[in-house]
């Protein structure tokens, strides 16, 4: 059982870690080496005599190791490390039991990095701090000599910005001190693998917990619902909220923001979802890598969309996975369309679809019936383990108006194409019935060049399927290289496509 867990947790730090915000500036070993302040030996020191402003820039980019050791140059390297914006990534103080750098099998000395930690903390009191990154320290021992509670105070008098504190190495049920909650300066803080400070005994209302905070991630973290809410309810310019590798904490999510423009769950699990009151949310962003079991029967989330007027982008929408109700309407196969059960704003859809199983198949044309103005439909075909069958091509014949397909769509793509026969069914619906349609994009399952061959063989009975536009254009694509969908991609509000990767 306790190798179980370990495997748990090694697993969900696998989804975390690649989840977080990433220093502002990236060094490498090279980068050191050749812009050392007295890169050259024993010649000219040329760097020293630049500006302030730029020395300062300098630094910034170092390691903060690196950047420390600056301060044996001169007085004036001293004041430049002092009065430069601290960027601190923890894992550029890894220090390893072996002595040696550490290999793959060499243990991390965490009470050694935590040690470091502290120094850089002792050097830079009083002096401005950018961004704070920890993933590395023994954050339990700094729980017990309050350490934590001291590093949080320095970053709050040093006015950080962007503060990621990772629980590790574990419990994961670690209290997270509620010094936390005082920073006022923050406008983006991730937290993992903690248990979120209660909130119950806190003003209400109060708008000056987080007065600038533009974004928070929570990463498998223990967390009630009335704590959510408390949250949302402090942080007025709040933009991006994602709540990554959460296992049924809390078991209802809802959401009440008034700033709100992306929500993202990621790999997380909960009984509902509940967009309450989010006037300015664009995004909903949903992204489960496989279905749950719990016991013997398949997890749910419902999915409620309540006011959020201006939502432009959904998904992925997956029928095994996901109970959509928007309003008080529950969405299921056949449900009698009215515009209380539609959201007309969504512009950009994802459904990821078991096409062997007949009771998700069927699903497709409500869901597109829910959401009347789509211009963009992504649908990932996802391989079923135990299909139950599948829909004939009269299924789809059959199907009545939709008028998404038959007025707005302009672009579908199709991603996991594997030739199969119902896979093909539902591509020649969607020709037939998609009278604005411009782009066709058949993303190929298998790259290998035989399986290639044989899908594209597969295809050309679309060539001569009845069209109800006039010139679509159909595209059959082998993506190379790693194809997963990753965070960062799907909650940026730069991107105007999410899905389209």
């Amino acid at each position: 059982m306790a190798q179980e867990q370990i495997v748990g947790m090694e697993d969900m730090l696998r989804v975390v870690l690649p989840c977080l915000p990433a220093p502002p500036f990236r060094t490498t070993g090279a980068f050191r080496r050749s812009h050392s302040p007295r890169s050259g030996g024993g010649g000219e020191d040329r760097i020293s005599r630049l500006p302030g402003t730029v020395l300062s820039n300098i630094v910034a980019r170092l390691p903060a190791k690196d950047a420390a050791r600056t301060t044996a140059l001169s007085r004036r390297w001293r004041r430049v490390w002092v009065s430069t914006p601290l960027v601190l990534d923890d894992s550029d103080l890894l220090i390893f039991r072996d002595g040696g750098g550490g290999g793959r099998s060499a243990p991390v000395n965490w009470p050694a990095v935590t040690d470091a930690v502290s120094r850089v903390f002792d050097g830079r009191r009083g002096g401005p701090i950018r961004f704070v990154r920890l993933t590395c320290c023994f954050m339990k021992l700094a729980m017990r000599f309050r350490i934590l509670e001291y590093w949080l105070r320095v970053v709050a008098a040093g006015g950080v910005e962007d503060l990621v504190l990772v629980n590790r190495p574990f419990p994961s049920s670690l209290p997270l001190p509620l010094d936390v909650l005082h920073i006022a300066s923050l406008r983006t803080l991730y937290l993992g693998f903690w248990q979120f400070p209660d909130t119950a005994a806190l003003p209400r209302g109060r708008a000056t917990v987080f007065p600038r905070l533009q974004e928070i991630g929570l990463c498998a973290t223990k967390i009630q619902a009335r704590d959510i809410d408390h949250l949302l309810a402090c942080s007025p310019v709040l933009e991006k909220f994602a709540i990554i590798a959460g296992l049924y904490f809390p078991r209802y999510v809802r959401i009440r923001s008034c700033s709100l423009q992306c929500l993202v769950f990621w790999k997380s699990l909960a009984d509902e979802l509940d967009v309450v009151v989010a006037p300015r949310l664009q995004r909903l962003i949903l992204w489960q890598a496989c279905q749950c079991i719990i016991g013997s029967l398949p997890f749910r989330t419902s999915v409620r969309i309540g006011h959020a007027t201006e939502l432009k982008v959904l998904g992925y929408l997956e029928p095994s996975i996901h109970q959509l109700q928007i309003g008080s309407t529950i969405i299921e196969s056949g449900t009698n369309m009215i515009p209380s059960s539609m959201v007309p704003s969504v512009k950009i859809l994802a459904l990821k679809v078991q096409f062997r199983i007949r009771k998700e198949a069927k699903m497709l044309p409500t869901f597109l019936r829910c959401f009347p103005n789509v211009e963009t439909l992504h649908v990932l075909s996802h391989e079923a383990e135990e299909p139950d069958g599948k829909l004939n091509s009269k299924f789809w014949e059959e199907v009545g108006s939709i008028d998404c397909l038959e007025t707005h769509i302009t672009k579908v793509v199709f991603d996991k194409f594997r030739g199969e026969r119902c896979e093909l069914a539902f591509l020649k619906f969607i020709l037939e019935r998609a009278q604005s349609l411009l782009k066709l994009v058949i993303v190929l399952a298998n790259g290998d060049q035989a399986s290639v061959d044989e899908m594209l063989a597969k295809l050309k009975s679309l060539t001569t399927a009845k069209r109800a536009s006039e010139c679509p254009t159909l595209l059959a694509v082998v993506r190379e290289g790693d194809s997963a969908w990753y965070f960062q991609r799907a909650s940026d509000l730069s991107v105007s496509d999410p899905f389209d990767w």
